[in-house]
């Protein structure tokens, strides 16, 4: 079991993210765990994507976990959680499904499909 469990989860401020992220905290509370929260954004909206974590970031500190957060410039939050995951050795990545069915998600693909499929370690996929 996990003494204490370093979790990555990709934030967006969609329902499915928020729902993510109140995954994450249940799972990290009774292992003291740590949380990242990553919210990537494309050129030109950062002031957005400042607010998005801002949200996250007071959830957080109201149920005292610990945290980070962190706003990376990029088109692609599948990519961006893997890597940092691996590269900072997170033990769980924690993302919301938006539930793309059948011909939609073979065309647009999902950040969840895109996680599950890449990723190095342990992945948790919060449906509604």
């Amino acid at each position: 079991m996990f003494e204490k469990i370093r979790i990555i989860v990709g934030y967006d401020d969609s329902l499915q993210s928020r729902k993510a992220l109140e995954e994450a905290m249940t799972i990290a509370k009774p292992f003291s765990g740590f949380i990242k929260v990553v919210t990537a954004y494309e050129k030109g909206k950062l002031k957005q994507a400042e607010t998005t974590i801002a949200a996250a970031e007071q959830d957080l500190k109201k149920e005292r976990i610990a945290h980070e957060s962190a706003l990376v410039l990029g088109s692609n939050p599948g990519k961006v959680l893997v890597s940092i995951a691996k590269k900072e050795n997170f033990d769980l990545i924690v993302v919301g499904n938006r539930g793309l069915g059948g011909s939609a998600s073979i065309f647009l693909g999902s950040v969840s499909k895109q996680v599950v499929s890449n990723a190095y370690g342990n992945v948790l996929v919060v449906k509604k």
